[in-house]
């Protein structure tokens, strides 16, 4: 598993500036902070992504959803906090099917989560988790994590959801770019970049149902 700490290591991190003293300053800091577990669900995200797979929430959907519930409450109360805002930054995530009987209303939802189905995706049990806790809950992935059954039990709360992807970095500064060339008469052909601190995103849509999210 790797941690912050172990990754603040890499050689060329603070290439430009001096590295052992940045390195000195906030690595018994970083030493800390430990990922907690989190849900895996390989029919969500892409195949290639089960390598990197060693600290996961084990268990059926709903024990998936009360760990993690526990661990929202724990935290609030471990840190004294008033308020918690849950931001979801992982992986996209296939997109799910909304059907009748399934996630159409907060009734269903829950029931299927429950019944361990499988067409509830690891962002939907958090996000169920965090209205469950009374906590803010933002997506910054493309996925439709918000089912009308969500919806619904967000508003039975009275808890703000938001999110639709950050459509930060890249794809961001690319679409300013092109309205910018657009708005110059220029006329761009193509666009290619590269994603060198994407934290393994571009290799996630390399597959087709990832993908999808992101279009």
């Amino acid at each position: 598993m790797v941690t912050l700490h172990t990754d603040f290591l890499c050689p060329d991190l603070f290439s430009i500036y001096t590295q052992q003293e940045l390195q000195d300053q906030i690595y018994n800091q970083l030493n800390t902070l430990k990922p907690r577990p989190s849900i895996y669900d390989p029919d969500f995200i892409a195949a290639n992504q089960s390598e990197r797979v060693d600290n996961i929430i084990k268990g059926t959907k709903y024990e998936q959803f009360e760990k993690i519930c526990q661990e929202i409450s724990d935290f609030k109360q471990q840190n004294n906090l008033d308020i918690i805002v849950v931001l979801w930054t992982a992986n996209a995530e296939r997109v799910c099917d909304v059907k009748p009987g399934l996630n159409t209303t907060m009734h269903e939802l829950e029931a299927f989560l429950k019944a361990n189905k499988a067409e509830i995706p690891p962002s939907t049990v958090f996000a169920i988790a965090s209205i469950n806790e009374g906590c803010t809950y933002i997506n910054g992935s493309p996925q439709n994590t918000f089912v009308p059954g969500l919806i619904e039990l967000a508003e039975h709360k009275d808890v703000f959801i938001a999110g639709d992807d950050f459509k930060s970095g890249q794809t961001k500064l690319k679409s300013v770019l092109v309205d910018f060339l657009v708005g110059a008469g220029i006329k761009p052909v193509s666009i290619v970049s590269y994603n060198h601190l994407g934290n393994n995103d571009g290799k996630n849509l390399s597959a087709p149902h990832q993908f999808r999210s992101k279009e």
